[in-house]
């Protein structure tokens, strides 16, 4: 690509000294492994690269002076991750001048003053295809372990359809699958056996899995088993009082003893176990909060049950979801299902990864997620969503077709198994809940407290309580939020307040309201698309001042289709003339913004961050619109920020409208639509909502329901914050 050999991380004349090989280093995506790349330049700059999924997450933190450190996930008795550690963004080039003692995070290369001055260096998200040797994964199946046994006599009859995976009876659905399965389970054979030779796994020294006894986890295991690899198969679970079996545990250890693995389970009953293993995990866990509390625990105490056995590394299944399609959100949306893959992708890194990294690298056990690997990210990603989804069947469909068929002949017993998220499966969403009241928080609702009182709790912390129920000594003290980290783009009404609201309920404080650009010229807009951009422009100001929060004037361009001048101009063509955005061919619910829309999106973004150095990412109030979604992330992605939306793939307002029917808040509504047509009324817009069953935003489209409305009153506005109608038109 001649455009990424013209500059490196600092453009200019430096390039020219770098070796041909220095470059090809920079540029090169890894094919499975975990690295870090440096190379030095004449000036004695160092460029940095590390892998673009972020597998191995790194952390850098400035501590003065000009010196930056660098390092893996912290663990063990590595520095705090509050310390002023942030986690590098893995598509990232780092430049470190060692003259100016300067670090850049984005590494810019040179460009048109207009459009690419701040244009990022950034590498590509997945790693190229590996094709993994036919020869070898077929003497790996053959020579090394053994194969497993049917299910014969196994299955009863009754439920002889559990789980539901038909192949074969339908060619529209299914051409392409036998290729496809089998090139799949030879990658994973071919990944497997990567990391077990790069630790040199030895009965002394087994790879570990963490195992649920899901589809993902199955396949790891049973791959290792079959290609002769010593194996341990652990799971863990909360098992307090009255506590039921967590329901990963049977089927668990019946899928370790069906494949001949050796089988750990973990079970935790103490609560003070729980806040031990928090306590730790806030050291190390990037953003830590509940939700990620609910997966970090298994992982955790199943990699306490690996360590404890001698193994080397331990396998995870992060990653298949979302080039297998596997969340209920891929189902959901079918068409949408390669783009929500592509955007879990994206967020993975800070999401899962380092999450996953830093709780098993406590106790020395390097996690490894081969569903990422060059061997099965690329070429899972870009199979067509027929052979991972079909309506009314199992997801995953061509893994599971993998797994049964000729090369690894894994029972059908253990691929059928729903999916089940872990914090379920294991049953620590109910520690989490107990874990309130032990600390005097109360029964429910406040597990985000709970997990972030545990940071700072102390190690004699008293749970004796008073016949009445009180605490004797006091309840737990609950840490204030971390610093405002977060801005908010407020290009809706009703669904960014109520991002807004589920965001403080998260403990993520937003530093700023970043709205649209504002019009050229209010007073000679051209379009509806202006009036619409100028009044959501109003609504964000009037929003910022009653959440108490200032407006970032400059703004980002109007990225979405409502507010975009050319979203409607096509007619029935489906696709827009020059440099305007793309509409899709079965009508006008899908709009791609214009390349110069997205260079200029990204370059507000570097100039918001140059305004908020502390700014960790955007939240977006994104529900259903998945091409605003992309824009939004790819914009995020270039500055080296988190793009996250709260309340993607729920209901419209959905946290908005149960505060609204509760009384807690007031929503304005400005206009409506009723069967596509447009209401603006005050009366007839009354009638709309009392048609509407009291309900503000019902089917969240032309179907029914208001389409311009915000919070007139709400419990996180400030006192006395009242938004009137003559405000905002």
């Amino acid at each position: 690509d001649d455009d990424d050999d013209d500059d490196g991380g600092g453009g200019g004349d430096d390039d020219a000294d770098l070796s041909s090989a220095a470059r090809w280093l920079l540029r090169r995506p890894s094919h499975g492994g975990c690295f870090i790349a440096a190379v030095l330049d004449a000036r004695g700059t160092f460029r940095l690269r590390t892998d673009t999924l972020g597998r191995c997450p790194v952390l850098m933190r400035d501590f003065g002076g000009g010196v930056w450190i660098l390092g893996s996930t912290p663990g063990g008795d590595a520095p705090h991750v509050r310390d002023g550690w942030r986690c590098h963004h893995p598509r990232h080039v780092l430049a470190v001048d060692p003259i100016a003692g300067d670090l850049d995070p984005t590494c810019t290369v040179r460009g048109d003053a207009r459009s690419r001055s701040r244009a990022t260096r950034r590498l590509p998200l997945i790693p190229p295809n590996v094709e993994p040797c036919t020869s070898g994964t077929d003497a790996l199946l053959a020579f090394r372990g053994p194969a497993f046994k049917p299910d014969v006599g196994r299955i009863d009859p009754a439920n002889e359809s559990e789980g539901v995976l038909t192949v074969g009876d339908d060619p529209d659905w299914d051409d392409g699958m036998d290729a496809a399965s089998d090139r799949l389970a030879r990658g994973l054979v071919a990944a497997v056996h990567h990391v077990a030779t790069h630790h040199r796994c030895t009965h002394t020294r087994p790879l570990g899995v963490l195992f649920s006894g899901g589809v993902d986890s199955t396949a790891l295991l049973a791959v290792a088993v079959r290609i002769g690899i010593p194996t341990v198969a652990a799971t863990a679970g909360w098992t307090g009082e009255g506590a039921k079996e967590p329901l990963d545990i049977s089927p668990a250890r019946n899928a370790a003893l069906t494949l001949g693995a050796r089988f750990e389970l973990e079970e935790v009953s103490e609560i003070r176990e729980v806040i031990d293993a928090l306590r730790a995990l806030h050291r190390v866990v990037h953003g830590m909060d509940v939700v990620k509390a609910g997966v970090a625990l298994p992982v955790f105490f199943a990699a306490r049950a690996l360590a404890r056995s001698g193994c080397a590394a331990a396998l995870a299944g992060g990653g298949s979801e979302e080039v297998m399609c596997g969340y209920a959100r891929h189902s959901a949306r079918p068409r949408d299902a390669q783009n929500l893959g592509l955007s879990g992708l994206r967020s993975l890194h800070h999401r899962d990864l380092q999450r996953d990294s830093a709780a098993t690298t406590t106790f020395g056990v390097p996690a490894y997620q081969p569903f990422l690997s060059g061997f099965i990210a690329e070429f899972a990603q870009n199979l067509p969503t027929r052979l991972k989804l079909k309506p009314g069947d199992v997801e995953k469909r061509v893994l599971r077709v993998a797994l049964e068929g000729p090369l690894l002949r894994v029972p059908r017993s253990l691929t059928r198994r729903p999916k089940l998220a872990a914090q379920y499966g294991s049953r620590f969403n109910v520690a989490l809940q107990k874990l309130g009241k032990v600390l005097g928080l109360g029964a429910r609702g406040v597990s985000s407290d709970a997990v972030a009182a545990c940071e700072t709790l102390p190690d004699d912390f008293s749970f004796e309580r008073r016949p009445d129920g009180g605490m004797v000594h006091g309840v737990a003290i609950v840490p204030p939020p971390p610093p405002p980290a977060w801005a908010l783009l407020y290009t809706s009404g009703h669904n960014s307040a109520a991002t807004y609201h589920t965001s403080v309920l998260q403990r993520r404080r937003c530093a700023c309201v970043v709205p649209f650009s504002p019009t050229d010229d209010e007073a000679t807009m051209t379009c509806e698309a202006d009036e619409d951009a100028a009044f959501l422009r109003r609504c964000a100001s009037r929003f910022a001042r009653a959440v108490g929060l200032p407006l970032w004037a400059p703004g980002v361009p109007r990225y979405t289709r409502r507010v975009a001048r050319d979203a409607g101009s096509s007619g029935d063509s489906g696709v827009l003339s020059g440099d305007s955005g793309t509409l899709s061919e079965d009508g006008d619910s899908i709009y791609t913004p214009p390349a110069s829309v997205a260079t200029d999106f990204a370059a507000a973004l570097h100039r918001l961050r140059e305004e908020y150095p502390a700014l960790e990412g955007l939240i977006v109030g994104h529900v259903h619109d998945m091409h605003a979604l992309l824009a939004a992330e790819e914009a995020c992605d270039s500055a080296g920020l988190r793009c996250i939306a709260p309340g993607w793939g729920q209901p419209q307002s959905g946290e908005i409208l149960l505060k609204c029917r509760g009384g807690a808040t007031e929503m304005l509504v400005t206009k409506g639509a009723r069967r596509g047509e447009v209401i603006a009324d005050p009366k007839a817009l009354k009638a709309l909502v009392a048609d509407n069953g009291g309900y503000l935003g019902v089917d969240g489209d032309a179907r029914g329901g208001p389409v311009d409305m915000i919070p007139a009153r709400a419990e996180f506005y400030l006192p006395d914050q009242t938004v009137k109608l003559d405000e905002l038109l």
